[in-house]
C-alpha cells in the first residue's frame, strides 16, 4: 500500500510515508523497551529478598568462593554443567559480590536481555505484531522470571538459546556466512553454558542442513569445535552421577510437572511445598486454544513461520524423553533441564494470537494470558508461600548454639540453613557409626506444626523457645541441667515438619 501511494502522491506523499515509518518504528522501539523495562522491573525489584537455594549454595559457596582456578576445577568435581557460567559469574561477582542481589544480578540481566532478542525473533517469522507479542509473553512467564532469579545457569541458557534460534532463522533466509557464523558461535556458547541446549541445537542443525545444505557448515564447525572441547568434561562429570537422582520420581509425574511449570513456574518442590497444578489450568488452556486457533485460522504461512520454533521446542522436550525410554539410555528429564524449549513455544503462541484472519479472538486470548501470567508473576514474587524458604531468617532465629546442637529440617534445606549459619554445621545420618551427644535440639518446620513426641528427644530436654521465620517456624528444645544426651538420629528423622522428607545437622561441637 506504502508503495503505491508513493507512486501516486509524489514527492509530499513520499516525505509523508517516511515520516509514518518513522514514526512507526519508534512506537515499536518504545514499546520494546518498555517490555524490557517492565521485565528487569519484575526481575531486579525482589531480587535480594529470597534466601539462597539449595542448588544455589553450590554456586556461592562451593565454586565461587575462591580464585578463578579454583571455580572451574570445582565446576569438574561439583556440578554436572558446562563452565561457561560459572566462568560469567566468577568475573561478574568480583564487582557485585557473592550476596544473593549481586549473584543472582547476571541471571537477572540475562533474562531481561531475552525480552528484545524474543521481539526480533517474531519480527523476523512473523512480523511486528508477532514479535512485540512474543516479547512481552517472555518478559511476563513465571517459569523465566524464577529463573531469572536463579544463581545458576538457566537464564544464560535461556538466552543464548533464544540468539541461536535468531540466527538459525536469519541463515535460512539469507544464507549468508555471517549469519551461519553467528548461529555456531550463540550455539556453541549455549552449548558451554548447559549440554542440555544440544537438543535444541540439533533440530536447528538439521533445519540449516536441510534448507541449506553445504552453506550450513560454515557454523557447524564453530558448534563442532565447542562440542569437542567440552567431551572430556562431560564425560568426567557423567561419572560422577550427579544427576542420577532425577530418575527416583516418575517419568509421567515430571512430565506433567513441566508443563505446569512452563506455566506458572516452580510452584512445588523447590520451595518445599506439594505441587498446584490447579494454578496452571488457565494458562495451559488458553496455550491450547492459541494453537488449536493456529491450526484452524492460520494460512498456509502462517502456520509454517511456526513450524520451526515448534520443532526446536519439540526436540527440547522430545529427544530427552526418547533418551529417558530407551534401554540403556539417561533419564534427566526435569523443568528446568528442558526449558529451551520455553521461547520457542511462546514464540508460537505469538504467531498464534497474531493471525489477522482472527485478530479479535487472538487479541482476547492474549490479553487474558499476559494478565494471568503478570499477576501470577507479582503474586509470587510477594506471597511467601511460593517463594524459597526464608533460610536466612531461620538461621537467626536460631542463633550462636551454646554447646552441641542438632538442627533437624528438610533435607533440601540443610545446604541453605548450613550456609547461614556459618558455625561450621555438619549432616549426620542415622548410618554414622558416631554416637553424637548434644544440649541443644532445634526443629524447623514449613509452617507451624505441633511439638515433636517426647520419645523422638528423650528425657531431659523441654521447649524453651519458638517463633517464626518468614514461613518456616522454629522450635528450640535444651536438656535441663548442665552435660549432654546422645541424639537420636534415627527418631528425629521422622518429625513431622511437613517437609517431604527431613534431615539432621549438627553444629556447636567444635572447641
Amino acid at each position: 500500500m506504502e508503495a503505491a501511494t508513493l507512486e501516486r502522491g509524489g514527492p509530499a506523499a513520499y516525505a509523508h510515508s517516511l515520516r509514518e515509518a518513522a514514526r512507526s518504528r519508534s512506537r515499536v522501539f518504545w514499546i520494546v523497551a518498555g517490555l524490557t523495562a517492565l521485565a528487569a522491573v519484575l526481575r531486579f525489584a525482589t531480587l535480594g529478598i529470597q534466601a539462597y537455594h539449595h542448588d544455589e549454595i553450590v554456586t556461592a559457596s562451593r565454586v565461587l568462593r575462591g580464585s578463578f582456578f579454583h571455580a572451574m576445577d570445582a565446576v569438574g568435581f561439583s556440578e554436572s554443567a558446562p563452565p561457561l557460567y560459572y566462568a560469567l559469574a566468577w568475573f561478574w561477582t568480583q564487582v557485585t559480590g557473592t550476596g544473593e542481589f549481586g549473584l543472582r544480578s547476571l541471571s537477572a540481566a540475562a533474562g531481561a536481555a531475552t525480552v528484545p532478542v524474543a521481539y526480533l525473533l517474531g519480527l523476523e517469522l512473523r512480523g511486528r505484531r508477532a514479535g512485540l507479542m512474543a516479547a512481552a509473553l517472555v518478559a511476563v512467564n513465571p517459569m523465566l522470571l524464577w529463573y531469572s532469579q536463579e544463581a545458576r545457569s538457566y537464564a544464560l541458557l535461556v538466552l543464548f538459546c533464544t540468539v541461536s534460534l535468531l540466527y538459525c532463522v536469519r541463515a535460512q533466509r539469507s544464507g549468508r556466512r555471517r549469519e551461519f557464523t553467528l548461529w555456531g558461535l550463540a550455539s556453541g556458547l549455549a552449548l558451554a553454558t548447559h549440554y542440555f541446549a544440544f537438543f535444541a541445537l540439533a533440530a536447528e542443525a538439521l533445519l540449516l542442513l536441510r534448507r541449506r545444505g553445504r552453506e550450513s557448515l560454515a557454523g557447524l564447525w564453530v558448534v563442532g569445535a565447542f562440542a569437542l572441547a567440552l567431551l572430556p568434561l562431560a564425560y568426567h562429570q557423567m561419572s560422577l552421577a550427579h544427576a542420577e537422582w532425577i530418575s527416583n520420581f516418575s517419568l509421567a509425574h515430571r512430565v506433567w510437572e513441566a508443563a505446569a511449570t512452563f506455566a506458572v513456574g516452580e510452584t512445588g518442590d523447590i520451595i518445599a511445598r506439594p505441587e498446584r497444578p490447579e494454578l496452571a489450568i488457565v494458562p495451559l488452556a488458553l496455550v491450547l486454544g492459541a494453537l488449536l486457533l493456529l491450526r484452524l485460522r492460520g494460512d498456509r504461512e502462517e502456520r509454517r513461520a511456526a513450524v520451526d520454533p515448534l520443532l526446536v521446542a519439540a526436540a527440547a522436550i522430545g529427544l530427552p524423553l526418547l533418551l529417558a525410554v530407551v534401554p540403556g539410555g539417561k533419564d534427566f528429564v526435569l523443568a528446568r533441564n528442558v526449558i529451551p524449549a520455553l521461547v520457542p513455544l511462546l514464540l508460537a503462541v505469538a504467531i498464534a494470537l497474531t493471525l489477522p484472519a482472527a485478530r479479535r479472538l487472538g487479541t482476547a486470548i492474549g490479553a487474558v494470558l499476559l494478565a494471568y501470567s503478570l499477576g501470577f508473576s507479582i503474586w509470587a514474587s510477594v506471597d511467601q508461600d511460593l517463594q524459597r524458604p526464608d533460610w536466612e531468617a531461620a538461621a537467626a532465629e536460631i542463633g550462636e548454639p551454646q554447646g552441641p546442637r542438632a538442627n533437624v529440617t528438610w533435607l533440601l534445606g540443610e545446604a541453605s540453613l548450613r550456609y547461614y549459619l556459618s558455625t561450621g554445621a555438619i549432616q549426620v545420618v542415622p548410618a554414622d557409626p558416631y554416637d553424637w551427644l548434644v544440649h541443644e535440639v532445634n526443629f524447623i518446620s514449613d509452617g507451624k506444626v505441633p511439638p515433636p513426641p517426647q520419645r523422638l528427644l528423650g528425657p531431659g530436654f523441654r521447649e524453651t523457645s519458638r517463633g517464626h521465620a518468614g514461613r518456616l517456624y522454629v522450635r528450640h528444645f535444651e536438656l535441663q541441667g548442665p552435660g549432654s544426651a546422645p541424639l537420636r538420629l534415627r527418631e528425629l528423622k521422622e518429625a513431622r515438619l511437613n517437609f517431604r522428607n527431613s534431615g539432621v545437622l549438627l553444629d556447636g561441637i567444635g572447641p
